[in-house]
């Protein structure tokens, strides 16, 4: 048992294993909450805690005087590099083809003077600022990610004139020319701190962090960033 998650998500990951296997069929009626109890060692109250959060995120459907079942379609969003056309697709452009509603609320939108380690990855001068972007994306009216991208001010100046609660970050920096055409990424599942957690809806499973460095087609690097996303209600999809 892993004392940092609640007893209920453990169990809710459990029941969603179930699922991702092949145990639990679209359609398949789940035992009783009585059996869930006894067969995990819980009491009822965490069993019901559990089924609740999957079916407020339609994984499970509950029909009165019927029982617990398993969706016919679980719709999670989903996004990675799991073909070439998306390889260069941003936050958004991916969970819009998948018909969600997507917003932001900027955090932190503003010029800096990097440090060290950002500076290094941007590959800049020392003197050369940097514009830092901080959002929360949201899809259908929950919090998803957090985002905090790091973008040389030399490639994007008069970016402080937009807001980007409503424009895309992307196509502002394609109006440059210098808009993310390859990456370098790299993933780490991890605890949310206490900030991120909050920001997140009070997240306590583990997170997406990735990072990312962009380049242009000139190769040069236009955007650092780091992105937190929620790993209980989306689906990274690679191909090996």
């Amino acid at each position: 048992m892993d004392v940092r998650i609640p007893l209920y998500l453990q169990l809710k990951n459990t029941l969603l294993n179930r699922i991702d296997n092949g145990e639990l069929l679209p359609g398949e009626r789940l035992e009783s909450e009585r059996d869930l109890s006894e067969k995990y060692g819980v009491n009822r109250q965490t069993v019901r805690s559990a089924l609740n959060v999957l079916i407020e995120d339609g994984v499970l459907v509950k029909v009165p005087y019927k029982g617990t079942f398993v969706a016919q379609q679980i719709m999670k969003p989903s996004w990675g590099t799991y073909d070439d056309a998306n390889d260069h697709r941003g936050f958004s452009s991916f969970l819009k083809a998948q018909g969600y509603s997507i917003s932001s609320k900027v955090l932190v939108s503003e010029k800096i003077e990097p440090t060290t380690s950002i500076r290094a990855r941007l590959k800049l001068e020392e003197g050369e600022d940097v514009y830092c972007l901080e959002r929360v994306r949201y899809y259908n009216d929950e919090p998803f990610s957090l985002e905090i991208a790091y973008i040389p001010y030399k490639y994007v100046e008069g970016i402080e004139e937009y807001d980007f609660s409503k424009v895309s970050l992307y196509d502002f920096m394609a109006t440059k020319g210098h808009d993310p055409y390859n990456f370098h990424r790299s993933l780490i599942v991890q605890f949310p701190d206490e900030r991120v957690s909050k920001l997140l809806g009070n997240m306590k499973e583990p997170v997406y962090r990735f990072q990312y460095i962009g380049y242009d087609q000139e190769n040069n690097v236009v955007e650092y960033t780091h992105s937190y996303i929620r790993s209980d209600k989306s689906t990274y999809r690679f191909r090996i």
